[in-house]
């Protein structure tokens, strides 16, 4: 019964911290500079962070789909 009760917590702790630790993207905080992004236009050109280098530029960050908040 001891094994069966440690093996489901040794799976649960894998559950939960294997996608943190293969996760390599992090989030941003406020006043930090935004990582360079290369994103396709409308007109199918490519469009990327460090041509509006010195000009004032909005970025919006919003939660991922499909999660509260």
């Amino acid at each position: 019964m001891l094994r069966i009760a440690l093996f489901v917590v040794i799976v649960l702790v894998l559950i939960v911290s294997v996608p943190r630790l293969l996760s390599r993207s992090t989030i941003p905080s406020a006043g930090e500079d935004a990582p360079n992004f290369i994103l396709p236009a409308a007109d199918g050109s490519q469009v990327s962070l460090k041509d509006y280098r010195g000009k004032w530029v909005v970025l919006y960050f919003y939660p991922k789909d499909q999660t509260p908040g």
